[in-house]
């Protein structure tokens, strides 16, 4: 992993600049994959998409803002809590310029840091009202998603974090075991396993 200078963003709501990280190179030496297509890879860092202004608060699509390059490197993500996706998630669905696609990540983030709180690391079992926030944005992700061929294992998987194991089950009978790849067939028999037993948290994929 090599550093470069730091990228230097403006918040369009009232101007405060924040350094974030930026790389030169990387790469995915001993990166950890997950179910929930999470990658955790300590030499390739990444900035979170969406960034809470240290000023006023609000939240913005880091992609979308003009920056400028500082005179030293930063190791600033703007990593954001599960609380603080919630808070971005209401505050972008209002937004009438944010793309259908820009919601789709902050879906994707905000079902990634659920599953940080709750069940990545062995934690205890969600709160009820959080299981069905939880469980309304991946219908909310199902929903808005183009689902094909290639996409259809991942749909599975959504299903069975949301506990809906008949549906999982569903998803899984439209799949061909025998045409996928290794790797892919190998997960297929995990989340299928898992979705037998009832087990809905995300697992590590190795």
């Amino acid at each position: 992993m090599l550093p470069a200078n730091a990228k230097i963003v403006k918040c369009p709501f009232c101007g405060e600049q924040k350094e974030l990280l930026n790389l030169a190179s990387g790469n995915t030496c001993g990166a950890r994959h997950w179910s929930d297509q999470k990658m955790i890879a300590p030499m390739l860092p990444q900035v979170s998409p969406v960034q809470k202004c240290p000023a006023c608060g609000k939240y913005y699509l880091e992609y979308n803002q003009t920056y400028e390059e500082g005179d030293g490197w930063s190791s600033e993500r703007g990593e954001l809590s599960y609380q603080q996706w919630k808070e971005a998630y209401a505050q972008l669905q209002s937004d009438k310029s944010i793309t259908k696609n820009d919601l789709q990540i902050v879906r994707h983030q905000l079902i990634q840091a659920f599953n940080d709180d709750y069940y990545r690391y062995d934690a205890d079992e969600a709160p009820a009202e959080e299981e069905t926030y939880f469980v309304n944005v991946i219908h909310e992700y199902i929903d808005a998603c183009s689902w094909n061929k290639k996409n259809l294992l991942f749909k599975a998987e959504l299903y069975r974090e949301a506990g809906e194991m008949s549906k999982c089950a569903e998803v899984l009978s439209k799949i061909s075991l025998e045409k996928l790849q290794d790797y892919e067939a190998k997960i297929y028999k995990e989340i299928e396993s898992r979705m037998k037993n009832g087990d809905k948290k995300v697992f590590r994929i190795n």
